[in-house]
């Protein structure tokens, strides 16, 4: 019984936190603020994809907190801006998916 109560315990916290995947490069924490962008064409400036971002809850969070988790993510990967792409939303789960850019 002891050993159930602790995963349950395990489990309900797990649920809250956004799982976030990163693949790409990393440079120096950027502490200032992160340019947001939902399309590209609103990105005025020479940049490069430095890497991809997902992030994914199933029930706890809605999409804005989850859009929230992945921008203090991309400052800690040394982001200039993240380029939201799109989202999936079933039932209960939420997935996001963003390409963080550096400007050149």
């Amino acid at each position: 019984m002891k050993y159930f109560s602790a995963v349950l315990i395990l489990f309900v916290f797990s649920s809250c936190m956004t799982q976030l995947n990163y693949l790409g490069d990393t440079y120096k924490t950027n502490p200032e603020s992160l340019d947001v962008y939902y399309d590209s064409g609103d990105i005025k400036r020479d940049y490069r994809v430095m890497g991809k971002l997902s992030g994914k809850n199933i029930g706890i969070k809605d999409l804005n907190e989850i859009k929230d988790d992945m921008i203090a993510e991309a400052q800690k990967k040394g982001a200039d801006g993240i380029l939201f792409l799109h989202f999936d939303t079933f039932e209960e789960s939420h997935s996001v998916f963003a390409d963080l850019i550096h400007y050149n």
